[in-house]
C-alpha cells in the first residue's frame, strides 16, 4: 500500500485545517478512508455491539490536492483504510494557520505505520522551513471494512432546509441547559420546530417557510396518526447534545444544510459546501 498527496492552494490548507479542527469536537478518533477520488472521515457510536455511522465527511480529491497518487491493498480495491486520532491531526495542521508553501500527506513506516505530514514553511525572501508530524494510525484490514460502510437510508418521510445555523446554535445552547433530549419536528408546510419539554418547562422555537424537498405523506399518514403526531408533521426526539455537536462542528460558509426525518426513528443532518466537502450526521431516536 502507498498514498502520497500534495496540497499548494491557501483556501484548499485553511478548508482542511477547520476539518481536521471540527472532527476533534466529535470523537477523539476517526477512520480515514482513501480512495482514488475522495477521502473519506468516519465515526462511529462510542457504544459497544454493532458499529452504528454518527459522522460521514467527504472530501473531493480535485478540489484539495495538485497532486494524488494511491495504490490500495489491490486493483480491485484500490482502497486504504486507516484510523488515527482526531485530536493528533488537528495538532499536526494547525500550522496551516500560517503562510505555508506547500502540504504533503504520505503514509509512512517508521517503526509502526503512520501518516506523515510535511509542511513547507515560507520564513523569509529566499528561505523556508519544513516542519514535519507522524502521526501513528492503525491499517484496517479488508474483513473490517464492511463496518464503515456508507448509511443508506431512502425511508425519509420529510427533508427541508435549514435555516442560518448560528441562529439555531445560539438557542440550542441555551435549551442545552434545561434537558438533554430535542424534539425535532418538520412540517409538509415548511416549518421547523425545536423543542424541549421538562416537568418545568415546555419551549419551542420555530423557523417558518422554509423549503421541503420531499414529503412522504402516503407512506406516513397513518403512521402519524397512530402517534398522535400533528397532521402533516414528522417527529423524532434526539440527543441534544449530539446536535448541537453538529452545529458547532463545521463553521463553514457558502453552505446549504438540510435536515431529513424518519418519523420517531432518526434524525439525518446534512451539510455541503459544493465541491468542496459533505457533511452527514446521524442521529438516532432516543430511547424513552
Amino acid at each position: 500500500m502507498k498514498f502520497r498527496a500534495l496540497m499548494t492552494e491557501n483556501p484548499a490548507m485553511r478548508e482542511f485545517l477547520n476539518i481536521s479542527l471540527s472532527l476533534t469536537r466529535f470523537a477523539k478518533s476517526c477512520i480515514l478512508r482513501l480512495t482514488s477520488t475522495k477521502l473519506f472521515f468516519i465515526i462511529s457510536e462510542e457504544e459497544r455491539g454493532p458499529r452504528r455511522p454518527l459522522v460521514w465527511c467527504e472530501l473531493p480529491v480535485s478540489f484539495y490536492f495538485k497532486e494524488y497518487n494511491i495504490v490500495g491493498v489491490s486493483e480491485v480495491h484500490n482502497e486504504i483504510y486507516l484510523e488515527l486520532s482526531t485530536v493528533l491531526l488537528s495538532r499536526s495542521c494547525s500550522l496551516l494557520k500560517q503562510e505555508i508553501k506547500s502540504f504533503k500527506i504520505k503514509l509512512t513506516n517508521k517503526e509502526s505505520p503512520c501518516l506523515t505530514l510535511e509542511m513547507e514553511m515560507v520564513a523569509g525572501e529566499t528561505l523556508s522551513r519544513q516542519y514535519v508530524h507522524d502521526i501513528p494510525v492503525e491499517i484496517i484490514s479488508r474483513k473490517h471494512w464492511a463496518d464503515y460502510e456508507e448509511p443508506n437510508f431512502s425511508d425519509f418521510h420529510v427533508s427541508i432546509e435549514m435555516p442560518n445555523l448560528k441562529s439555531i446554535k445560539n438557542i440550542v445552547e441555551r435549551m442545552r441547559n434545561m434537558s438533554h433530549s430535542l424534539i425535532v419536528n418538520a412540517n409538509r408546510t415548511g416549518k421547523l420546530t425545536l423543542q424541549i419539554k421538562t416537568n418545568i418547562v415546555d419551549l419551542s422555537a420555530h423557523f417558518p417557510n422554509l423549503n421541503v424537498e420531499s414529503f412522504a405523506v402516503d407512506h406516513i399518514s397513518n403512521n402519524l396518526e397512530e402517534s398522535g403526531a400533528q397532521e402533516g408533521s414528522v417527529v423524532s426526539t434526539i440527543d441534544l447534545k449530539k446536535f448541537l455537536m453538529f452545529l458547532t462542528g463545521m463553521q463553514l460558509t457558502n453552505c446549504r444544510a438540510t435536515c431529513s426525518i424518519i418519523h420517531r426513528k432518526m434524525v439525518k443532518l446534512f451539510l455541503e459546501e459544493p465541491g468542496a466537502l459533505s457533511l452527514q450526521i446521524f442521529l438516532s431516536e432516543l430511547s424513552v
